[in-house]
């Protein structure tokens, strides 16, 4: 019990400046670096080519479903009209291949959003790859050995936030992402 009490107040004592620093903590000064990181991926020259290729393909799908849709309204209106004439066995028999068919349309669409999903999220995936990369240098560059995220710092003196720096030299080294969707 001794022991740990002793540690805690060495801990305290270096804490508060009371007792002088171990010499490698003396020689290198806090170097601090912040960076808005939503900011400079929402803002960045590739996430506007992901969210343009996103939009496109959102649109594509879409329309291809709206086609499908509009199918199966007629497949079941012509089934309603015949419903009258068709034996019971052949109606249902239709009925069933005909939920079949919604069934699998909607599993398609599914499957559609959740690939425009996978895609989008490979491609910010990257984008943020290479923005840790640009921070990292940013960070070296300026002898850094600490770096903040803007949403977790309340203030911050502007000569130490990088953000625009390291937003231009994202749009230089990553200029555009190509959004890759599996073909069907």
């Amino acid at each position: 019990m001794t022991g740990r009490l002793g540690a805690v107040a060495l801990a305290f004592l270096l804490l508060f400046g009371l007792l002088p620093a171990p010499a490698a903590a003396q020689d290198r000064s806090l170097v601090i670096v912040v960076v808005d990181f939503q900011r400079i991926v929402r803002e960045s020259a590739a996430a506007a080519t992901v969210r343009e290729q996103i939009d496109e393909l959102r649109t594509a799908y879409q329309g291809e479903f709206a086609r499908i849709e509009e199918q199966l309204r007629t497949a079941e209106a012509e089934l309603t009209n015949q419903r009258p004439v068709l034996p019971d066995e052949e109606f249902l028999r239709r009925r069933r291949d005909f939920e079949m068919q919604v069934t699998e349309a909607q599993r398609q669409a599914q499957y559609r959003r959740a690939e425009l999903d996978r895609a989008l999220d490979s491609a910010m995936d990257r984008i943020q790859s290479s923005l840790l990369e640009v921070i990292t240098d940013i960070a070296e560059r300026q002898r850094a050995n600490v770096v903040l995220n803007r949403s977790n710092v309340v203030m911050v003196d502007q000569e130490l936030d990088f953000t625009e720096e390291a937003l231009a030299e994202l749009n230089a080294v990553l200029p555009r992402v190509d959004v890759a969707v599996p073909d069907q």
